[in-house]
């Protein structure tokens, strides 16, 4: 019997050791050191008010800690599309650091229950800062004012989150991509006015070589005018050199003629057929080949 009563002792003190050993377990929890929170029981449904910092910490059994980051995160927006002031899609890359206010944490618990419900918030507020942003700029703006864009991002994000007792820093626009179609339009848009540019600073050596061209012509259809005008002299001149030549020869043959077949004392008097005669020994004597005549027989008068 006592045998029995021993055995009931030391199950009952083994099982007190091991419930106080439980009641000590479950009232120890940890925090490491990126973490802070707050104490929360689990049975009486209760949220303490001191936010604890790193180490082991006591509480009452059954209780957790609701944990949050004691650093900053970083929270990334890939390749999110907005719609800017003229209504074009422009999507964009944005990355920046947030953490929780520690002074403001148990408020945040009882807002938002834990970080992961945090979080969520964070996100969707960051999103609808970045779209606010968008609508401020029209598209040449996010190339021409990429410095203004992000500073205006960043203004709106942190009005978001100080009323989500939220710090940000390290705010980053990483990328900022219009429309293709667009991007091939403004190319196009620059290509031309770099065409025009080109043109104009063109303009001034055209027009002078142009201009030297045309004098160059007049020089040159004056220098043909005043040779056209001297050829046309010199032709005219020789001309009437030429006629008057040919007028005196004239004159000459007629006084010839005259003399020859005149009947003036000094006259030769020939007869029409002697004169006939006189020319063709003229134009035989003047011809440059030899001339052949060819002459009938004398008619016979009588035949044997």
């Amino acid at each position: 019997m006592a045998q029995v009563k021993f055995y009931v002792v030391g199950a009952l003190v083994f099982a007190a050791l091991a419930l106080i050993i439980g009641l000590v377990a479950s009232s120890l929890k940890k925090l490491a050191t990126d973490e802070v929170g707050i104490a929360y029981d689990t049975i009486q449904k209760d949220l303490g008010t001191t936010v604890e910092k790193e180490g082991l910490h006591t509480g009452p059994p059954g209780f957790e800690f609701i944990k949050f980051p004691s650093v900053f995160r970083t929270l990334d927006f890939n390749k999110l599309m907005c719609l800017n002031k003229d209504g074009v899609t422009i999507t964009l890359d944005v990355t920046y650091q947030y953490k929780a206010r520690p002074t403001k944490l148990r408020q945040i618990i009882m807002d938002f229950r834990d970080f992961e419900g945090y979080k969520k918030v964070l996100r969707y507020s960051g999103q609808s800062a970045l779209h606010e942003s968008c609508s401020y700029f029209n598209t040449s703006q996010f190339q021409a004012e990429r410095g203004l864009f992000q500073q205006k991002v960043k203004e709106k994000i942190s009005q978001r989150y100080d009323g989500l007792n939220c710090d940000i820093k390290g705010l980053q626009v990483s990328n900022i991509a219009r429309p293709g179609d667009y991007e091939t339009a403004i190319r196009s848009k620059e290509r031309a006015r770099e065409d025009i540019q080109v043109a104009e600073n063109e303009r001034p050596r055209q027009l002078t070589e142009a201009e030297t061209g045309k004098r160059k012509a007049a020089t040159t259809a004056q220098i043909i005018m005043q040779k056209a005008t001297s050829d046309a002299e010199i032709l005219k001149n020789r001309a009437i050199a030429e006629a008057d030549a040919i007028k005196t020869q004239y004159v000459k043959e007629a006084e010839a003629y005259k003399n020859i077949v005149g009947s003036g004392p000094d006259s030769l008097n020939f007869s029409p057929e002697g004169f006939i005669s006189y020319m063709g020994v003229r134009v035989i004597a003047a011809a440059k080949n030899p001339v052949f005549i060819g002459l009938s027989s004398p008619a016979k008068t009588s035949y044997p």
